[in-house]
């Protein structure tokens, strides 16, 4: 008989091989009492040395692989479509988790069904993993800007549908926005639980982002 599956820790990767194996050993390293956590990685279509490296792990993680490259967002729900957990958090292949946040996280969803996610303050962090600044997601505008690292339910990921395939970038934008309008409640934790790697190549500093933030914000007349 299968365990239930408490957590599912998605890390989407494209060409981050310098840094995956920060981003699984960080979910791998979650401290939680009495759950179980299964982490998904999803490769779409990296052609540096990924899969290599991700194959050290193979028996710690699923991996699923892209033949092409599609995108986070089909990347997101190709893993969502897979998990099998309560929870479900992404996070970012150059990007890496306190080992305490599922912990911390979960134990505000756990005791407030009326919440449907949750979400905690980054450290931005050099290639070192030294910490450089604190951001803090103490408004919308700041979540929006920072998808990853925000716990979920599943169940509620469902049934909004996932993200927006149609969307290169700006997807955890769309996607919380949706969540918002239709009255799920987060949460925000003023504790920072999530490093943010800025290495000068952040999908979410390219000008690119401002380009399909305008298309987000035209298709709900923001």
């Amino acid at each position: 008989m299968m365990s239930q599956v408490d957590f599912t820790l998605v890390i989407t990767n494209y060409n981050k091989a310098r840094f995956i194996d920060r981003a699984i050993r960080s979910c791998l390293m979650q401290l939680v009492f009495r759950r179980n956590i299964e982490i998904i990685v999803v490769d779409d279509a990296s052609t540096d040395n990924s899969l290599h490296i991700i194959n050290e792990f193979k028996n710690d993680v699923r991996l699923l692989v892209n033949e092409t490259n599609k995108g986070v967002a089909h990347a997101s729900n190709l893993a969502l479509a897979n998990s099998r957990g309560r929870y479900w958090m992404r996070v970012d292949a150059d990007d890496f988790l306190n080992m305490y946040a599922c912990a911390f996280m979960a134990g505000v969803l756990d005791e407030n069904e009326d919440l449907s996610f949750i979400y905690c303050d980054h450290y931005r962090v050099d290639v070192h993993g030294v910490k450089i600044s604190k951001v803090s997601l103490d408004n919308d505008a700041a979540l929006y800007e920072h998808g990853a690292g925000v716990l979920f339910r599943t169940e509620v990921l469902r049934e909004i549908g996932g993200y927006d395939e149609s969307l290169r970038n700006c997807e955890d934008y769309d996607l919380l926005y949706r969540l918002n309008r239709s009255g799920k409640k987060g949460y925000y934790l003023p504790v920072p639980l999530y490093r943010y790697y800025i290495h000068g190549d952040n999908i979410t500093l390219k000008e690119e982002r401002q380009q399909f933030k305008k298309i987000v914000e035209e298709k709900h007349g923001i």
